[in-house]
């Protein structure tokens, strides 16, 4: 492994005129937060004359270089190169207000690539994702489309706390950054000698992103075969990455493995589950470090023992034929990694609800509502297997739903559900899945009077969407809906809180009326136990225009008279006044009635 390791400063950097840090597309997005950026920043300010400070190891894969400008690909240290380009924009920024364009032309000459040509690129070129949010950073323009806001907080963060120093202070700071401020640049020649390099540097207890570990994992098999191959897995994992832009890699991957292998994993085992799958999946795989712990060694039997003692001259064809058995189901890690991308694919059409089909995202949608994140373990392999089709797909989403609403409302253990969902995969083969995943799930279902019991009682406080679900099929159920109409979930039709959630303040008595007088003795008690039960929720399909009055109800009937939603005006037809005993008895009828529509 040839490294040649160089200790320089933030100005040493960022200063070799044709040089240009490469973050390439198959690396994460920019991650760092106000913590961290104000955490680095810190750093520097509260350094006393004559300290320093190191940032920590730059990996960089090169080659030698040449005349013309020279990406370094960085393989560990994204964040932190990131980062200080716009520390150094922010420093230009507050520059050119005070007129100090000797040092704007400075940064300027950091911030910039150039080769014998004389054309300039920007020093720091982010991948694919992230690219165009960060030029349009650096040229303060079009902020507000900009997808990475992190990119835009932290540069922002940057300017805020530098205009807030004294000269003396702002100056002192730039002075720490480029002189006392360095990093260990660790240049590197061959890819698999950077991605173990990388593994080695982050195998000392820290918090290390499980994608990151990964990720790395993957590219440095790779690294191992031809450049072509290794183009090829960093090509799938772009692909992956940008699938899943927006969510949690890390979340995808445990969930992943919890489906391929039908059993609940932690993400304290996931690392060691990946490498184990991957090394009992693809070939080539005896020259990893990991090879002989994860391998799994195949016990002789006694019936073998005879075909160890057959003449020399049939053993050689046999061991070839063996190999080519061994290897007969084997990936290659360019499949490997194409099925990971595909499986993200699918992941990401699920969690964004983009699959073909718009009654399995409006079926996918009630599931997140319910808030049914351990579901995503079962929903990979459905969604995934072709052989399924989307008449079954449906039935089994609305099993789920029902599943874990009763689940929910029940208060049933959730640390239970990645378990339960893992072995739920297994009835996804064979003949008649459907009622396979029905007869599982009843297992594992409250029965009807423990349901109804605890639904009558049930708080969705924090749990709004759940409860706009709830009120929607009781609606759909009351217009014997067959699923050509469709409720609005958006702004259009919102939940109304019957008694409002605040009675007691000025705005709230100005607004609704005085609640608290309406609702008698013990109203403010009592009001903490009922505003967010079942019994006190209705869909409303405009916003309330009510007038203050000492009859608060009568003037909310008025804007319910004008809904065409059925649960709403039931409430006109049934309710003369509105206090906590119709919320009670509104609840208990809703829950006689519930376990009619949630029933497996």
């Amino acid at each position: 492994m040839k490294i040649t390791p160089t200790t320089l400063t933030i100005n040493q950097l960022f200063t070799t005129m044709n040089e240009q840090f490469f973050i390439p597309a198959y690396q994460r997005r920019y991650a760092w937060k106000w913590k961290q950026a104000k955490e680095l920043y810190d750093d520097i300010n509260n350094l006393k004359d004559g300290d320093s400070h190191l940032l920590g190891n730059i990996v960089c894969l090169t080659t030698d270089h040449t005349a013309g400008i020279n990406q370094l690909e960085i393989v560990d240290g994204q964040q932190r190169i990131t980062t200080l380009s716009l520390l150094l924009h922010a420093f230009h920024n507050i520059f050119k207000k005070k007129g100090n364009q000797e040092e704007c032309n400075r940064i300027i000459g950091m911030l910039k690539s150039k080769g014998p040509d004389q054309i300039t690129e920007n020093k720091v070129l982010l991948g694919e994702l992230d690219n165009d949010d960060y030029q349009r950073v650096l040229l303060h323009r079009d902020l507000e489309n900009v997808n990475n806001e992190n990119l835009v907080n932290c540069y922002e963060n940057f300017d805020s706390w530098l205009s807030q120093l004294k000269d003396n202070e702002f100056n002192s700071l730039y002075y720490k950054l480029l002189q006392n401020v360095s990093v260990i640049r660790l240049d590197v020649y061959q890819a698999k000698d950077a991605y173990k390099l990388f593994e080695t540097i982050n195998n000392r207890g820290l918090s290390l992103n499980h994608t990151d570990i990964i990720k790395n994992f993957l590219l440095g098999h790779a690294s191992m075969f031809d450049k072509d191959t290794l183009d090829q897995v960093k090509e799938n994992w772009k692909g992956l990455i940008i699938s899943l832009d927006k969510l949690s890699i890390d979340d995808f991957f445990r969930q992943y493995i919890c489906s391929v292998l039908k059993r609940k994993v932690t993400f304290t085992y996931l690392i060691d589950e990946f490498k184990k799958l991957y090394i009992n999946s693809v070939s080539g795989v005896e020259d990893l470090a990991e090879y002989k712990i994860y391998k799994k060694i195949k016990l002789k039997k006694e019936e073998d023992v005879e075909e160890e003692l057959e003449p020399e001259e049939n053993q050689e064809e046999n061991e070839e034929e063996n190999d080519q058995n061994k290897n007969k189901d084997l990936l290659s890690v360019i499949e490997f990694s194409k099925m990971i991308k595909d499986q993200a694919l699918t992941y990401s059409r699920i969690r964004n609800r983009t699959t073909h089909n718009i009654k399995l995202n409006d079926a996918i949608f009630d599931l997140q509502r319910i808030k049914t994140f351990p579901g995503y373990i079962f929903l990979l392999p459905l969604f995934h297997d072709d052989n399924i089709s989307d008449t079954q797909r449906l039935k089994m989403l609305k099993m789920v739903a029902i599943f874990m609403l009763r689940r929910h409302i029940c208060e049933y253990r959730t640390g239970e559900l990645d378990e339960i969902f893992s072995k739920l995969i297994n009835k996804l083969e064979g003949e008649n899945i459907v009622e396979q995943v029905k007869l599982a799930l009843t297992d594992d279902t409250p029965l009807d009077d423990e349901f109804k019991l605890k639904f009558e009682k049930a708080t969705y406080k924090g749990n709004v969407n759940r409860a706009k679900y709830v009120l929607e099929q009781f609606e759909y159920d009351k217009m014997g809906s067959t699923g050509e109409l469709k409720i609005n979930s958006g702004t259009d039709v919102h939940l109304e809180h019957i008694i409002p959630q605040t009675i007691t303040t000025k705005k709230s008595k100005k607004e609704f009326g005085d609640w608290e007088e309406y609702l008698g003795e013990g109203a403010k008690l009592l009001h903490k136990e009922y505003v967010d039960t079942i019994g006190n929720y209705t869909l409303l399909g405009q916003k309330l225009n009510i007038v203050a009055s000492n009859n608060p109800f009568s003037e909310k009937l008025k804007e319910y008279t004008k809904s065409s939603i059925k649960i709403t005006q039931e409430i006109v037809n049934n309710y003369d006044d509105f206090k906590f005993d119709e919320v009670m008895q509104r609840s208990k009828e809703l829950a006689k009635y519930a376990p009619k529509i949630w029933i497996l």
